[in-house]
This record gives C-alpha cells, sequence and structure tokens, in this order.
C-alpha cells in the first residue's frame, strides 16, 4: 500500500468520524417523527419489494454452509 492510498483511507476515516454522529442524530430525528401510518405503509413496501426481487430457494443454504465451514476448518 502506497502512502498516498493510506493518507486516503486516513481521510476517509476522519469524515466518517465527523459524518457519523451527524448520521445518528438525523436517524433518531426521522424515527422520532415516524407515524404508524408511514411505518406501516414502509413495512409494507419492503415486503412487496422482496416478493418480486428474491425467488423461492430450493434450500436454505445450511448444509452448503456446513460444507464451508468443513472445507475451512480443514485448511
Amino acid at each position: 500500500m502506497t502512502e498516498a492510498e493510506r493518507e486516503a483511507i486516513r481521510l476517509r476515516l476522519r469524515i466518517w468520524e465527523e459524518a457519523g454522529p451527524l448520521l445518528q442524530e438525523q436517524r433518531w430525528r426521522e424515527l422520532q417523527a415516524l407515524t404508524e401510518e408511514k411505518a406501516l405503509s414502509l413495512t409494507k413496501a419492503l415486503f412487496r419489494r422482496g416478493a418480486t426481487t428474491f425467488s423461492k430457494r430450493e434450500s436454505s443454504g445450511l448444509v452448503e454452509q456446513q460444507a464451508l465451514f468443513r472445507r475451512l476448518r480443514s485448511r
């Protein structure tokens, strides 16, 4: 990693250190202003989007995950 790359990473970290608390405050303000009706509307929209975005899976993926863990453990 070059010095310029390190400096770019430091800059991004400084930006996020400043932006993080501001974003958190904004999130809390938005949550406090959220009505039950708006929350229900947003939740329904998320469920509708999820129903059209994701296809039904044949399995949960647990078997594949366990096989991956087994391969990683044997290394």
